[in-house]
């Protein structure tokens, strides 16, 4: 369906011009930039824990990748390269990865990175059931098969289980064994084997963190700053000022921000990005406990009907997003065009569904986000097509994710407004359609689990078209409504190097190089 010029105009214009209110710096604390040798780096969210264990990951866990070192580093290109791990090994049935560590390597308290280590790590990570130990919930055991080799097992096979160990998903930054024997510890202290270590002297929590070299990293050519400054700016535009100030060298942000500057940058700044992010709604409450209506399927597939995905993405990413009605971007695996022609912008659809469902005159919805520009501009936009339909949003704001997974524990999600990344989806199984921390209220599907384990049991270059089939049957039971296929985006000051995202999915801060 075509979008009249008006109705661009008129959401382009509201949108951007409430985002232009919004300026400011928010107190941030300022960075002297006079030292070439400290890499100041933003981001939009406040830490949820300094633990790994219990973080957030992606742009919410940007705070862990100058302290924390993974087994390996998935690039680019999507290969695995060396981290603390030097050799791995994926066994045929997909139900073990054996690690070869590197033998120099050491955690920031001096004590050596080992098997035994490692091993302690990652079932301390799986013990704290936080937001990504769903993705071990198969694991059996850890086997020591020497001191610098060790056997990870699982019950069921896992095709992906090596990048498990990234720095993606948190649970291949391994903590030192005195940080895991009092986890206390490590919300105010770092405790991993990374190039750069957290200063607390100079840290505000929930602001401002500061990190410095790491005297026993294995590789001190990895080391190109004096210091690593890591700023929250929960407000992105607050973010922009400060780069275009010299406060930051680089924002961690979303197309949104990237979008309404892209055409006013100074010229010592750029943006880096790459699509690999989906953003839209997650209609959580499957069960109808806090927010009955979205039980019925047709209510939830209503919704989705509802969203003009066209105009969104025109209006508030432009080349940074693209519409997408499914959970995974082109070019990863088991992306189908198909599913793009499930939901055709359709309001009338939608306001017959609500109909069949027993709610011809809509009803109250409680739509949630956490704070950040990205999610707020998101809600403002979404919350006035479906207003179209009959349905009345009522909008929540969630101060950082500490509060949203408190709503969560109390079962008071109704439909989140949320972004995350595509990626391998044998991942996805467990964070986003299984009962990870993506499925509020652990929701199940017969059909989807079927499709899913059957998907899950085949070698990745096999399983193409039974991922389809899951990404399929998800969209079916909109579980979701994804809005647009997104960029990952950062400013970047032409002081600094920046790899290409890729199938990293995000950029580890200690890939920020000076620009020689």
């Amino acid at each position: 369906m075509n979008t009249s010029p008006s109705r661009r105009h008129w959401l382009s214009q509201s949108v951007l011009g409430a985002c232009a209110l919004s300026l400011g710096l928010m107190g941030a604390p300022a960075i002297a930039q006079n030292n070439a040798k400290v890499l100041s780096i933003g981001m939009p969210f406040s830490p949820l824990s300094m633990d790994p264990s219990i973080s957030g990951n992606g742009r919410a866990g940007v705070h862990l990748s100058p302290a924390y070192e993974p087994l390996i580093r998935t690039q680019a290109d999507g290969k695995f390269a060396p981290g603390l791990a030097t050799a791995w090994q994926l066994s045929p049935d997909s139900k073990e990865a054996t690690f070869t560590l590197r033998q120099n390597a050491k955690f920031s308290d001096g004590e050596p990175v080992t098997a035994e280590a490692v091993k302690k790590s990652i079932e301390y990570f799986v013990g704290k059931k936080g937001p990504f130990s769903a993705n071990l919930s198969t694991m059996t055991g850890i086997e020591i098969l020497d001191k610098f080799k060790l056997k990870v097992k699982l019950s069921a096979p896992q095709p992906a289980l090596l990048s498990l160990f990234d720095a993606y998903f948190n649970s291949g930054d391994i903590i030192s064994p005195n940080g895991v024997a009092k986890p206390d510890q490590l919300g105010a202290a770092t405790f991993g084997a990374g190039p750069y270590k957290l200063d607390p002297s100079a840290t505000i929590t929930g602001k401002s963190y500061t990190y410095v070299p790491n005297e026993h990293y294995y590789d001190k050519s990895r080391i190109q700053w004096d210091k690593v400054v890591v700023q929250v700016f929960e407000d992105q535009n607050a973010g922009i000022q400060a780069m275009k100030a010299g406060q930051l060298k680089v924002l961690v942000s979303d197309p949104f921000t990237g979008n309404a500057n892209a055409a006013n940058l100074p010229k010592d700044l750029r943006i880096v990005s790459d699509p690999v992010q989906w953003t839209g709604l997650i209609l959580a409450d499957r069960e109808g406990v806090f927010q009955p209506e979205l039980k019925d399927v047709r209510v939830r597939q209503a919704i989705n009907y509802a969203l003009d995905r066209k105009l969104i993405a025109t209006a508030l990413f432009g080349k940074l997003a693209e519409p997408s009605a499914q959970l995974q971007s082109k070019g990863f695996l088991g992306y189908d065009p198909e599913i793009e022609k499930r939901y055709p912008y359709d309001p009338a659809k939608a306001k017959a569904l609500l109909d069949e469902a027993g709610y011809p005159n809509g009803f109250e919805l409680k739509l949630q986000y956490v704070n950040n520009t990205l999610s707020r501009f998101m809600t403002m936009a979404i919350a006035g097509q479906l207003k179209k339909v009959g349905i009345r949003p009522v909008t929540e704001e969630f101060q950082n994710f500490g509060a949203m997974i408190a709503a969560e524990r109390s079962k008071k999600i109704g439909a989140l407004m949320f972004n995350s990344n595509s990626g391998v989806p044998n991942l996805a199984r467990f964070q986003t359609l299984g009962k990870g921390s993506l499925n509020h209220y652990k929701t199940e599907d017969a059909t989807l689990t079927k499709l899913m384990d059957e998907a899950a049991a085949l070698p990745l270059d096999k399983a193409e078209n039974a991922w389809k089939k899951v990404y399929a049957h998800a969209a079916e039971i909109a579980w979701f409504a994804p809005v647009v296929a997104s960029h990952t985006v950062y400013f970047v000051s032409n002081s600094v190097k920046a790899p290409r995202i890729g199938q990293s999915i995000v950029i580890d801060a200690i890939d920020f190089l000076p620009a020689k």
